[in-house]
């Protein structure tokens, strides 16, 4: 038998929601993670927010026909009740909502919020990190 004494890891991605009165930007990003822009821990947070925005696609709710599930706005098959809940009141709110995925191998901030499971709101911004697959 052999023992691997070595690191062993594999691969993860979690899925998040942002449901937004506004286009997406680092300062409210910041005032929702609770977060000080003077903070010693605001360049993690700052990798963090260029991650989501690098992943983050917008939901065209203007194309979407009014019969297509929620699902299909983010060409997948499959989504938690809840966020498909999260994105009919925000389209019947008027609100921007954008979808995209974070993975473990790309950095390690990526990596932390890929391990945990995460929901935070505030009246600009919902962000859910829920869909975690890890």
């Amino acid at each position: 038998m052999k023992v691997r004494a070595g690191f062993v890891s594999n691969s993860s991605s979690t899925s998040f929601l942002i449901i937004a009165k506004n286009d997406l930007n680092k300062a409210e990003f910041f005032e929702l993670m609770g977060i000080d822009l003077a903070s010693p821990i605001a360049d993690l947070f700052a990798q963090f927010y260029e991650d989501v925005i690098a992943s983050a696609k917008k939901v065209d709710f203007k194309t979407a026909n009014k019969t297509v599930a929620a699902e299909a706005w983010f060409g997948r098959d499959r989504l938690s009740e809840h966020m498909v809940k999260k994105v009919r009141e925000g389209k019947e709110r008027g609100l921007k909502a954008y979808f995209g995925s974070l993975d473990s191998e790309t950095n390690p901030i990526q990596t932390f919020f890929c391990t945990d499971c995460f929901e935070v709101e505030n009246d600009k911004i919902y962000f859910d990190g829920l869909e975690n697959v890890w």
